[in-house]
């Protein structure tokens, strides 16, 4: 396959170089498409893990993928641009690949049968039985307290059930919409599955053996069927997670109704409420399978629930509430219950009783209840949030046992805070957006004035034009960064979600209304910044998602390394190579890199590929040569065998022009302005003034140039992209040359460098070489730095002669940055 494209693209080369161009620019087009998308994926997938954003895992894995897919697709794009080089990136990207998936799966779980076993048989089995129903039949076996009998639909049952009626990749396609800031989403999603629950038939290998078992727990011999209850029983409830109140129960339930109400339950599940708590405590779909105990309904006088623990106080006492009859009506909050107060030790002495309609529960079944709690606790090791059934026969039966959320005087960990109050001082700067959330305080320092990141000092608040990755070398000194362009899907951004370092983009006037030097506070959740230290913000915990040992949050501490972990942060290391690739993030980083660095060199020094582009006709004494790949030009001058700057369409190179064209812009009269050097380097200078082998060129489309600009004995390379996608958008320049001694070639190279550094662009200089790059900033930014570009270049042409020395360096820059900030 490689052998094929290469000799295809070989083919290009040497008998239609024209197409070659084009075909390399659509594949670039394409690579920065995907390189958009895999970094919003990537800042999604990390808001779920620094807590930003609570969804369901279904929603990560589907986000995963897309992610996967995006970048296998930036490894073609990369591929067709440069099909000799960096071949093994595919090999070490497919490695990564391979640990994603790893990370990202969640077991399958048992389908095999029994799909039914008696209640008995699954004591502390919650892998089969769900907690519930685990629990009750330990209660029984290791607590010895009085149990009624009952049966269980179990795990396999449910999975099984999924599998038969094609229902999991249904569901799924709708838990991937869960995100817990979008409640309408949730009922929608919620109403989606629990249809598609309800429009199922059961399988007859479930639905035989549910029938066959309700009959037999129905039955009296002699007497009146009983009516049974359905009640959930998922894994996980009834143990880290309560899930008290989520899913659903069905009562009086007659035993040929069984497969109904098991579906009833199933369908509980997918309550809104339900999946909102299960996401919140940090639990997969596929890690909660449904289980179904089945009970006989017991004739109640009376029922309720005992704590076995009334607070977290060693010494508090018992408390027992109680109602008549069944005990809806109190787990609904919709009955006032009868409260009874036992010694925790025995003999359970009755300590106060506040009934408002009388006596419930007679003292001696609250004294036996008090004595079954303690078997509980002890039997499971912790205190327990016990419900009974009092028959009329003074029968005491446990019908649930699970673990006691003990209260200890301090809000639940779980409990979202109170929204702070907003500090009384009003903003320096409000309307942000957060890249990275939080709130930190320090010293403020401009970019403009930072032309190395070591220099930057611990505490900085860096207020920015962009967010450069050069930064990430200095998260750890970072307070908080302010930025005026940018997004949460950059590379920088990434990386200071992972270290918990608040940014705020799109920060308007932020140089304007901060003062170096100040210190302030930057609340990034809110996208504002306050003058000084502000305790109220800096004091405020976010709120808790799921804890750290969760499920989710232990996948996502796995996964999230190998999607967003960037290690490949400087491209002149020897070490940004495929082979030290680490996450999906770092192919991201390489192939984008690699791709721009492959249009940078678009064109050679032999003008191959230009034999259809036409001349651009101006009053500048210079020659340009233009090909368009597409929407470049105007349609009115599609035909035209010349075309004027007024009929140049594309946006960066307009932009440009309008910087070489300035009414100031010092050109001499005389003849075009060509490129000396290659002149000098052929036999007695035999080369025409209009060949294209000394001229400028440009290759442009609608929001892309590549311009190659020859002026006397130093050369530019400008190659940029402009659109309305901010994340593509970057701005590339290479100056390098002049006709001067190296000494003043070296002062023009200086003035140049402040230049660029004081309009936000990452700086390199080495000998009369110089790089620059601005990236992933708005379009009305990039073309204003271009129209920079273009009045610099027409400034700095044979600068190099004319400066003297440092003093008149400083001051030519100087009265440039007056000029052009106007």
């Amino acid at each position: 396959m490689f052998s094929k494209e290469l000799f295809r693209r070989w083919t290009y080369q040497v008998f239609a170089p024209g197409v070659l161009l084009r075909e390399k620019y659509n594949a670039f087009r394409e690579l920065l498409r995907f390189d958009d998308l895999s970094l919003e994926l990537v800042a999604a997938i990390e808001d779920v893990h620094y807590g930003a954003a609570v969804v369901d895992w279904a929603r990560v894995a589907h986000l995963t993928r897309r992610l996967r897919q995006s970048v296998s697709e930036m490894v073609t794009r990369l591929a067709r641009l440069s099909p000799s080089r960096h071949l093994d990136l595919a090999e070490y990207a497919r490695k990564v690949d391979f640990y994603v998936q790893m990370a990202l799966d969640v077991p399958a779980g048992d389908m095999a049968g029994p799909f039914v076993r008696s209640l008995a048989d699954v004591a502390g089995d919650a892998a089969t039985a769900g907690g519930k129903a685990a629990n009750l039949a330990r209660a029984a076996q290791t607590a010895r307290v009085p149990v009624p009998p009952g049966f269980v639909v179990t795990t396999a049952a449910f999975r099984y059930f999924l599998e038969a009626c094609e229902l999991r990749p249904k569901i799924n396609r709708q838990l991937r919409r869960v995100d817990l800031s979008r409640p309408g989403e949730v009922a929608e999603a919620a109403a989606a599955i629990r249809a598609l629950i309800a429009a199922a038939s059961l399988p007859d290998e479930v639905a035989g053996p549910l029938a066959e078992a309700a009959a037999g727990l129905a039955h009296v011999p002699g007497g009146e069927a009983l009516l049974l209850a359905a009640r959930s029983s998922a894994v996980a409830e009834d143990g880290r997670a309560s899930f008290a109140g989520q899913y659903e129960s069905v009562l009086h339930v007659p035993a040929a109704d069984a497969a109904a109400a098991y579906l009833r339950v199933v369908a509980g599940k997918y309550a809104a409420k339900a999946i909102t708590y299960r996401a919140l405590m940090g639990f997969a779909d596929e890690e909660t399978p449904m289980a179904v105990l089945f009970l006989p309904m017991l004739p109640a006088a009376a029922s309720g629930v005992l704590y076995t623990r009334d607070s977290g106080d060693g010494e508090a006492p018992m408390a027992v509430y109680a109602v008549p009859g069944l005990g809806a009506g109190l787990m609904e909050g919709a009955s006032s219950p009868e409260r009874l107060a036992l010694s925790h030790d025995p003999p359970h002495f009755l300590l106060d009783r506040v009934s408002l309609d009388g006596p419930v529960l007679p003292e001696a079944s609250a004294r036996k209840l008090a004595a079954i709690g303690l078997s509980l606790e002890q039997a499971f090791g912790a205190p327990q949030d016990v419900e009974w059934v009092l028959t009329p026969g003074r029968e005491l039966y446990v019908v649930q046992s699970r673990p006691m959320a003990v209260e200890s005087g301090t809000r639940d960990a779980a409990e979202p805070p109170a929204p702070p109050a907003p500090p009384a001082t009003p903003p320096l700067l409000a309307g942000g957006q957060r890249a990275s959330g939080g709130a930190a305080t320090g010293t403020v320092l401009f970019a403009a004035t930072v032309l190395d990141v070591d220099t930057i000092g611990p505490g900085t608040v860096l207020v920015t034009p962009t967010l450069p990755t050069s930064l990430a070398r200095a998260v750890d000194r970072l307070a908080a960064v302010v930025a005026v362009s940018g997004s949460r899907a950059g590379h920088f951004a990434s990386v200071a979600r992972e270290f918990g370092l608040p940014v705020v983009t799109g920060a308007e006037g932020a140089f304007e209304a901060l003062s170096e030097g100040a210190r302030v506070t930057v609340d990034a959740d809110a996208g504002a910044v306050y003058p000084g230290r502000v305790e109220a913000l800096l004091a405020r915990s976010r709120q808790a998602r799921a804890d750290a040992g969760s499920p989710v949050a232990r996948r996502l501490a796995r996964l999230v390394p190998l999607l967003a972990g960037l290690t490949l942060t400087d491209p002149t290391s020897p070490d940004f190579a495929p082979a030290k690739v680490r996450s999906l993030h770092d192919v991201v980083r390489f192939a984008h890199e690699k791709a721009v660095t492959e249009m940078f060199s678009l064109v050679g020094d032999d003008a191959r590929g230009l034999a259809s582009a036409r001349k651009v006709k101006s009053p500048l004494p210079m020659t340009m040569y233009l090909l368009d790949l597409g929407g470049g030009v105007f349609e009115s001058a599609a035909a035209d065998k010349e075309v004027r700057p007024d009929q140049i369409r594309s946006a960066p190179m307009w932009a440009l022009w309008s910087g070489l064209a300035a009414d100031d812009a010092p050109w001499p009269e005389g003849p075009p302005i060509l490129d000396d050097a290659a002149l000098d380097r052929t036999s007695a200078g035999l080369f025409l003034g209009e060949d294209r082998h000394l001229a400028s060129y440009a290759v442009i489309s609608d929001i892309y140039a590549h311009v190659m600009l020859r002026f006397g004995y130093h050369f530019t390379v400008v190659d940029a992209l402009c659109g309305p996608k901010e994340n593509q958008n970057f701005v590339h320049f290479r100056f390098k040359g002049g006709g001067a001694d190296i000494a003043r070639r070296g002062l023009r190279l200086s003035c140049v460098r402040r230049v660029l550094a004081h309009f936000g662009f990452t700086v390199r200089a080495s000998g009369d070489l110089l790089d620059a790059s601005l990236a992933r900033v708005a379009e009305h930014v990039a073309q204003k730095r271009l129209a920079m570009l273009g009045c610099l270049l027409a400034a700095t042409r044979l600068l190099d002669i004319r400066l003297e020395d440092e003093a008149a360096a400083g001051a030519w820059v100087e009265a440039f940055i007056a000029r052009t900030d106007r």
